[in-house]
């Protein structure tokens, strides 16, 4: 009877696991987006960028680039703004790794 049961236990969780593997393959597909700020004459410093108007918020470094990371695979809108220039928003289909040059106009 203890090997009937122990049998049953070792199946059930072969099968749990196979099952647990299978999933793997369904779970969205995750990239980063990096890429520099700019204006008509430097890289700008600070630049908060925001991914679609959630948490998610970085800002650029001293030669204006940034990185978003861990972003699930579909449409996103990413957010630019610092002051005294006007606001900008991508909108892009991420379906792989992406880089973005982003230029900002003075106000």
């Amino acid at each position: 009877m203890k090997a009937v049961v122990l049998t049953f236990l070792f199946l059930t969780t072969l099968t749990i696991g196979i099952k647990a593997n299978n999933n793997e393959d369904k779970l969205p597909k995750r990239f980063s987006v990096s890429g520099k700020v700019h204006d008509s004459n430097e890289n700008l410093t600070g630049v908060k960028v925001i991914l679609d108007g959630k948490e998610t918020v970085v800002y650029t470094d001293f030669e204006g680039n940034f990185t978003l990371e861990n972003i699930v695979e579909g449409e996103h809108t990413i957010s630019f703004s610092l002051i005294t220039y006007e606001s900008k928003e991508v909108t892009l289909d991420l379906k792989d790794v992406s880089t973005l040059e982003v230029e900002l106009k003075e106000k």
